[in-house]
């Protein structure tokens, strides 16, 4: 069945994300083109119209980008996907500018700020993207927690900045949440920190990668079990950003549960890795490029003395070949897998009780971060703002130049 065009925002409500009145489930994948830093641009459109037929094919509705360019224009891609009932979520980083986990202090100032507010600019305008991330993976290990306080500066300056302009224009204030590289103890440390207390400083949804579920595994043994029970109390929309470990065939038996009663309590869907395939060996399909050589990908070693990996162009991972406009294209059995599973969840039911959404939001809401002991602390605090926002405010009025550094 065709998704509905993405027309209507998707917005936060308590714990789970929202298509007006009916809860919002993310179907998606991560979307990396080869040789294009920014794959929803508009110099990229015919890759896109290409692409999209296997995003329908495949049932999506969501696509995680891990960077878009704010100097290109997107407005016809994003109308492509649009139509297509597909959401986009991704960073206000770019690769200029972003929070260096092992300086995030020194990471943090007004250019790079600016920076951010030229992707919220851009993203704002169209109705099909989800949120944007203020960070990706900063904190990946103990020493590189103390960028927490950045990331929430991050997520505090983007909501003023939007609120002005909401205020001034109309332009639509967009969810804003955060990438972990994980789901373990660390990270959902960093998550109660960024998640609680006052919400015009606190993200609004949480994306973590998890590659837990390895081959045939089931909810129990993998560890969904404790991810779910550790996730239980975090009162706002959680994704996973990244799933789908690379054991040969990927059954994506992990997909089934994610969209079960089970795991949908505390969780809003998730992203497969990957679409495209790369050197990785993760890509769900494949442009063949005739006139270079291939190269053999991560995955295709011996995992032990007596099974050898295929090759990415052996008939047992391939499913399928097709010639298209773009080239001859390989359908892999992970494309095949990942479609069935995603189309075998679609009429799962789901419960959810509003009055306690409502209460949690407000408890979160009502947690003073100030007065709790976090690992960074003392020596890392919430940095005052690098922001002049008289000069904002003139700026986006129309007083002044916009993006003066």
């Amino acid at each position: 069945m065709a998704n509905p065009p993405a027309s209507v925002p998707i917005t936060v409500r308590g714990r789970y994300l929202w298509r007006g009145d009916e809860r919002f489930f993310v179907r998606g994948v991560t979307y990396q083109v080869p040789d294009a830093q920014d794959p929803i641009s508009d110099t990229c459109l015919p890759q896109l119209k290409h692409d999209v037929e296997l995003f329908k094919e495949l049932g999506l509705n969501t696509l995680f980008i891990y960077t878009v360019d704010n100097t290109k224009r997107h407005g016809q891609a994003m109308k492509l996907l649009e139509q297509a009932g597909i959401y986009v979520f991704t960073s206000v980083a770019t690769p200029f500018s972003s929070i260096n986990r092992t300086e995030p202090y020194q990471s943090y100032h007004r250019p790079s700020v600016t920076e951010y507010f030229q992707t919220v600019d851009v993203m704002s305008q169209y109705p099909n993207t989800l949120g944007l991330l203020a960070g990706n993976s900063v904190t990946n290990s103990p020493s590189t927690q103390r960028a927490a306080p950045v990331i929430k500066a991050v997520v505090r300056d983007l909501k003023r900045y939007m609120k002005i302009h909401n205020e001034a224009n109309g332009q639509r204030i967009l969810p804003i949440g955060y990438t972990a590289a994980d789901a373990d103890q660390l990270d959902t440390t960093v998550l109660n920190f960024l998640s609680w207390g006052d919400p015009a400083s606190s993200i609004d949804f949480w994306t973590c990668n998890c590659y837990m579920w390895a081959g045939l595994s089931n909810y129990q043994i993998s560890g969904y079990e404790r991810l779910v029970a550790r996730l239980q109390s975090a009162a706002l929309p959680i994704i996973m950003s990244e799933y789908g470990v690379n054991i040969q065939p990927r059954q994506f038996e992990e997909t089934a549960a994610l969209y079960s009663p089970q795991m949908s309590q505390v969780f809003s869907g998730g992203c497969a890795y990957d679409f495209w395939e790369s050197s990785n060996g993760y890509g769900l399909v494949e442009l063949v490029n005739q006139e270079q050589p291939r190269t053999t990908p991560a995955w295709a070693v011996e995992q032990d003395d007596e099974t050898p990996l295929a090759r990415a162009d052996d008939p047992e991972k391939t499913a399928e070949k097709r010639q298209t406009e773009r080239g001859p294209l390989s359908i892999y059995h992970d494309f095949v897998n990942f479609k069935a599973k995603l189309d075998a969840t679609r009429h799962i039911e789901h419960d959810w009780e509003g009055d306690i959404m409502e209460r949690e939001a407000t408890e979160r809401g009502s947690v003073d971060v100030s007065q709790m002991n976090w690992p960074w602390e003392p020596e890392n605090q919430i940095p005052d703002t690098v922001v002049d926002w008289v000069e904002t405010e003139d700026l986006v009025n129309g007083r002044g130049l916009l993006y003066v550094m």
